[in-house]
């Protein structure tokens, strides 16, 4: 993790629980904004001041997120965020594609009014963020835009899978949304998110939000940002035949 990357020095100093649960939040979010990237060590005493906890937690929380397949132990080295490959961000793509089929019924039956009206307020507020030094907080919250429209579900199975499923396919492309026209097409696509959901049409819904995965996806290939990345882990990869997800 490198401390001098935007907007990680502003989170020291944050008075944090200190509890596992709150360290792997706050460790998630940082992943989301892409302050920490696939591959980076986790170095204990760097972080453990970053957020403001003793390093009890922090290596609780560190054995949490390795045991969701977000960090891996390196002998010598300690634990580092997993760094999908470019076949792996392919399947992650498929996988959740499945889930948004098996979600988009659950979110349409069971969401709430109150659910709807704090997913439109998060879309409301994410527009309202359209500078550039707002990025980082953009990022956060378009984190709970998209948890916010799993939770409507009502399935703390599905929920779980996903929520996981979502935050390593942000290990491929979170820092590529770090432009203000890039978050301005995803504004958009979220405001059509919204006006499905409103009308409550569950096939639509499916479609739209794999759309936007794909989308999103697509910005990584683009940008060289999935292909660099994947290229700094150990050459194990090389040899894995990688395709483009899929739309």
């Amino acid at each position: 993790m490198d401390p001098d990357r935007q907007g990680v020095s502003g989170l020291a100093g944050l008075n944090v629980a200190p509890f596992p649960d709150r360290v792997v939040e706050m460790i998630s979010d940082l992943i989301a904004t892409g302050e920490i990237r696939g591959g980076d060590r986790l170095a204990e005493k760097a972080l453990a001041d970053l957020l403001g906890v003793s390093r009890t937690p922090l290596r609780e929380a560190i054995k949490i997120l390795t045991a969701r397949g977000l960090a891996k132990s390196r002998p010598n080295a300690g634990a580092v965020v997993s760094l999908p490959d470019e076949r792996e961000a392919a399947e992650l793509v498929q996988v959740m594609g499945w889930l948004w089929e098996k979600m988009a019924p659950l979110v349409c039956q069971n969401m709430t009014g109150e659910q709807l009206a704090g997913i439109e307020a998060l879309h409301l507020e994410m527009c309202a963020l359209d500078r550039q030094e707002q990025m980082l907080d953009w990022a956060k919250l378009n984190r709970r835009f998209h948890e916010s429209i799993i939770a409507a579900s009502d399935n703390e199975v599905l929920c779980e899978i996903a929520l996981n499923l979502q935050m390593r396919i942000y290990l491929c492309f979170a820092i590529g949304q770090r432009t203000v026209e890039r978050q301005a097409q995803s504004n958009r696509e979220h405001g059509e998110i919204v006006e499905v959901l409103t009308a409550r049409d569950s096939a639509r819904l499916a479609g739209v939000l794999m759309g936007h995965t794909n989308r999103a996806f697509d910005t990584a290939y683009e940008t060289g940002i999935l292909k660099q990345e994947s290229g700094t882990e150990s050459d194990a990869n090389a040899d894995k035949g990688a395709t483009k997800p899929q739309t």
